[in-house]
C-alpha cells in the first residue's frame, strides 16, 4: 500500500483560451521571443504555471497548456498520453514554432520525455521538474515492467472504484505530501476533484507502467532535470539519495544537468517560484 500511495504522490501533479478542434488540449498563450510550452501535472489546470509564465512571458512567448481530463477542461472520447503528444505536435506545426523549448512536470514531465523522443529534431531544449522515465524503479529499482504492469493496474482500478469522497479523502492525504501552502493544496485539490476520473486512472497507469529509459537515448536537445526530495522523507528519501536516483534514471540521457531542490516540495512551481523561475530562465538563455 505505501508503494501504491507513493506512485500516487509521484504522478500528481488566464483568458483567450484557444481551443485547437478535436483536440485533447487547450492553451493559452502570451509574450514575444523565444517559444516555451508549459505542460501541468496530474489533474492540474495550465494555470499552475502562472508564476513562471507571467515571469518568462517579459522575453519569451509562453504557451500554457491544459490538457482534456485534467481539472474542468472536459474530455471527448478516451485519454491517452499518445494522443496529447500528437496533439502537442499538430500545435507547434499550425503555430510554426521552431524549436520550442517543452516544460513539464509530474506525469506531463513523463510525457515530455516521450514527445522529445519520438519527435527528434523539434525541440531546442526541455526542463523536466520532478519526473522520472520509469516511474516504478524510483522506488524498486528491480521492478520489472510486467511487476509495474501489475502494480500500475492496481493504481487505475483503485482510482475507478472509488467514490468521489473516497478520492477527495485520498487526495487530502496525498496532497501535503507534495505542496507546502494550505491555499495552494486546496486549488490543486480543487482541480483533482474536478477532473475526469478517467483521464486520472489512466494517466496515472500509462506512467507508472512504462519504462522510458531506453528511449532516452533518443533525445538530442539540452535537458534540465530538477528533482525533489521534501515530503518524502517518510520513504526514506534525502537529497543524496534523490540525487542518485536521477542519475541512474537519466543515465541513458547525452546532455543533460541534474539539479535538486533543498526547499521544495513536488510541486516546485507553487513551493518555491522565484527559484524555479530562475533556473528555467537561466537554462534556456545559456
Amino acid at each position: 500500500m505505501k508503494k501504491i500511495f507513493l506512485i500516487v504522490a509521484l504522478a500528481m501533479s488566464l483568458s483567450g483560451v484557444n481551443i485547437i478542434a478535436q483536440s485533447s488540449i487547450t492553451y493559452t498563450k502570451s509574450g514575444h521571443g523565444k517559444p516555451v510550452i508549459f505542460l501541468p501535472a496530474l489533474g492540474c489546470n495550465g494555470s499552475v504555471w502562472n508564476s513562471a509564465v507571467n515571469e518568462l512571458n517579459k522575453k519569451f512567448t509562453c504557451y500554457e497548456i491544459s490538457i482534456a481530463g485534467f481539472g474542468k477542461a472536459p474530455l471527448k472520447g478516451n485519454f491517452s498520453l499518445e494522443r496529447i503528444s500528437k496533439d502537442l505536435i499538430k500545435l507547434i506545426n499550425e503555430e510554426k514554432l521552431q524549436h520550442p523549448v517543452l516544460i513539464g512536470h509530474s506525469v506531463s514531465g513523463f510525457l515530455a520525455l516521450k514527445t522529445a523522443s519520438e519527435n527528434p529534431g523539434v525541440f531546442s531544449k526541455l526542463i523536466i521538474v520532478d519526473s522520472y522515465p520509469f516511474a516504478m524503479a524510483s522506488i524498486n529499482p528491480a521492478v520489472t515492467v510486467e511487476q509495474a504492469q501489475q502494480q500500475a493496474a492496481m493504481i487505475r482500478n483503485m482510482y475507478l472504484k472509488q467514490t468521489d469522497d473516497e478520492f477527495r479523502k485520498t487526495e487530502e492525504m496525498i496532497l501535503p505530501t507534495l505542496i507546502s501552502n494550505k491555499e495552494n493544496i486546496d486549488t490543486v485539490l480543487n482541480w483533482m476533484t474536478a477532473s475526469n476520473r478517467n483521464a486520472i486512472a489512466e494517466a496515472t497507469y500509462e506512467m507508472a507502467s512504462t519504462d522510458l529509459r531506453d528511449e532516452l537515448k533518443k533525445i538530442d536537445c539540452k535537458t534540465l532535470v530538477i528533482g525533489t526530495w521534501k515530503g518524502k522523507e517518510q520513504f526514506g528519501f534525502t537529497k543524496e539519495s534523490a540525487e542518485k536516483i536521477l542519475n541512474e534514471q537519466y543515465k541513458n540521457l547525452k546532455d543533460k544537468t541534474i539539479i535538486i531542490s533543498d526547499n521544495s516540495k513536488h510541486f516546485v512551481m507553487l513551493d518555491e517560484p522565484e527559484w524555479l523561475n530562475t533556473q528555467i530562465i537561466r537554462f534556456i538563455s545559456e
